[in-house]
């Protein structure tokens, strides 16, 4: 059977078109995190601790891998992330398959294990920041 031959600018509008969805996509990840992070920075402030954050590679165009953004949002307590211990920096991504804001939060546990924790981004801003949040992310 003969394939049918596509109109290469249709080709082309919708391939433009794909990659314009993807970039919006994968920058309104990148905002998303950028937004946490600053509002992680800003609670912890409150109580008196100086948290540090990083996107690194942020702004790449990126698709979901495994229910996750590949993007990453690096919190330091403990002075600017670049300097310090990697097993005290805990990582942020935003999920990918849940309809709502979710964050996954991963660190490394005393005794070895990652530990994991997905919320809200008052939830997930509380649990960093170890700051009481007066209202939650659960909508009534």
């Amino acid at each position: 059977m003969a394939q049918q031959k596509t109109n290469p600018k249709l080709e082309q509008a919708l391939t433009r078109g794909d990659l314009a969805i993807r970039q919006a996509n994968s920058a309104r990840a990148t905002a998303l995190l950028r937004a946490l992070g600053k509002m992680i920075i800003d609670a912890s402030a409150t109580i008196g601790v100086e948290v540090s954050t990083l996107i690194p590679d942020g702004d790449r165009i990126y698709d979901p891998a495994d229910g996750l953004w590949p993007q990453v949002l690096l919190v330091s307590l403990d002075g600017a992330v670049e300097e310090a211990d990697p097993d005290e920096v805990r990582t942020v991504r935003l999920l990918a398959d849940d309809p709502g804001t979710v964050f996954r939060v991963e660190w490394h546990r005393a005794d070895g294990k990652i530990g994991r924790q997905e919320g809200g981004p008052f939830a997930t801003v509380a649990f960093i920041s170890d700051v009481d949040i007066p209202w939650s992310d659960d909508e009534d």
